[in-house]
C-alpha cells in the first residue's frame, strides 16, 4: 500500500505580481513587476510531501527554516528577499513535524526527493544527515554559487554534508513528458521533468491503487493557477512554464489526478477527499 500525507511547515507570503505573472510580460518585466507590486497575497503553506511506500519512506522538499528570522540569515544585499516574507516557528520545522508522527527524521526517512533548490524547499535539510538526498541535475546545475544566491537558492546555508544524488531526466516518456527518472524499484514513484518556474525543475508522480499523486512543487503555485493557465512572475521562461502547466493537464486528463503544488492551501483538503484535477 503506498500513502501520500501533506506536512505544513510555517508559511510564506509573497506579491500578488509573483503569484500570477502579468501576460505578455518577459522575464525582466516580471521581476520588475513584483518589485513595484505593493499588494500581498494571503499567508500561504509551505508544504512537504511524506510517501509511504514498500520500499520505504520518501519526502518530497524539506520545507523552509526557523533561521530565516535571525538576523544575517538572508543575504541582505539581495532585494528578493523583502519580496517574500518567511514565518517559521521552530516546532514547525519538518524535523519536529516528523517527529510528532512518530518518525525520526535523521534516521527513518529513506530519502528526500527535491523538486528543485530554491530556499523553501531545502531549508529543512539539516535534519536528514543519513537520507539519501535525490535531487534534479540540471537545477542543481543553476543552484550553486552567485547564480543560485541570485535566484532564490541559499547554497551558503546548505548542510556541510551535502552531497546529493543528481539524477537526469533520462527514462521513457510519461504522457505529455518527454522523459522521466524512477525513484523506486516497482516505478511507481517517478521524476517528470516540469521546467518554467525554474530551470530543471521537476515532479514527483505517485502511483498508487486507482489514483495518482502528483506532487507538482512549484511547477504551479495552485490548482485554481493551473486551471486558468497563469504562469508565475519568478519565472524566466514564461512559454516553458505555460507549457509545463499544459503538460500537468494533460496527464491528468488520462489518468484520476490529486495535483498537490507546495503552496496551494487548497492541497491537503484535497489530499484528504481524494479530489482529482477535472
Amino acid at each position: 500500500m503506498i500513502t501520500v500525507s501533506a506536512i505544513e511547515t510555517g508559511k510564506a507570503r509573497m506579491k500578488t505580481a509573483q503569484r500570477v505573472g502579468a501576460e505578455g510580460r518577459g522575464a525582466i518585466g516580471r521581476k520588475i513587476d513584483i518589485f513595484r507590486d505593493r499588494h500581498w497575497v494571503e499567508p500561504l503553506p509551505i508544504l512537504c510531501f511524506l510517501i509511504e511506500h514498500p520500499e520505504g519512506r520518501f519526502l518530497v522538499d524539506t520545507g523552509d527554516t526557523w533561521r530565516n528570522s535571525v538576523p544575517g540569515y538572508l543575504p541582505g544585499w539581495h532585494p528578493f528577499y523583502r519580496q517574500v516574507q518567511i514565518r517559521v516557528a521552530p516546532h514547525e520545522e519538518v524535523g519536529p513535524r516528523l517527529l510528532a508522527r512518530g518518525i525520526d527524521p535523521a534516521t527513518e526517512i529513506d530519502a528526500v526527493i527535491l523538486t528543485h533548490f530554491h530556499h523553501d524547499h531545502t531549508g529543512g535539510l539539516d535534519h536528514f544527515p543519513r537520507s539519501r538526498i535525490i535531487g534534479p541535475r540540471a537545477n542543481f546545475a543553476v543552484s550553486r554559487g552567485l547564480r543560485g544566491m541570485l535566484t532564490g537558492c541559499l547554497p551558503q546555508r546548505w548542510p556541510v554534508w551535502l552531497s546529493p544524488e543528481l539524477v537526469a531526466m533520462d527514462g521513457p516518456a510519461v504522457g505529455p513528458f518527454p522523459a522521466s527518472r524512477p525513484v523506486t524499484r516497482d516505478g511507481r514513484i517517478l521524476l517528470v521533468p516540469t521546467p518554467g518556474h525554474v530551470d530543471g525543475h521537476v515532479a514527483v508522480i505517485v502511483r498508487g491503487e486507482g489514483v495518482t499523486w502528483f506532487l507538482a512543487g512549484d511547477a504551479t503555485y495552485s490548482q485554481a493557477n493551473l486551471l486558468a493557465g497563469q504562469t508565475d512572475g519568478v519565472t524566466n521562461d514564461p512559454a516553458t512554464a505555460l507549457a509545463t502547466l499544459r503538460a500537468i493537464r494533460q496527464f491528468a486528463a488520462r489518468e484520476p489526478t490529486i495535483l498537490l503544488p507546495a503552496h496551494d492551501p487548497q492541497a491537503p483538503a484535497r489530499l484528504a477527499a481524494g479530489a482529482v484535477l477535472a
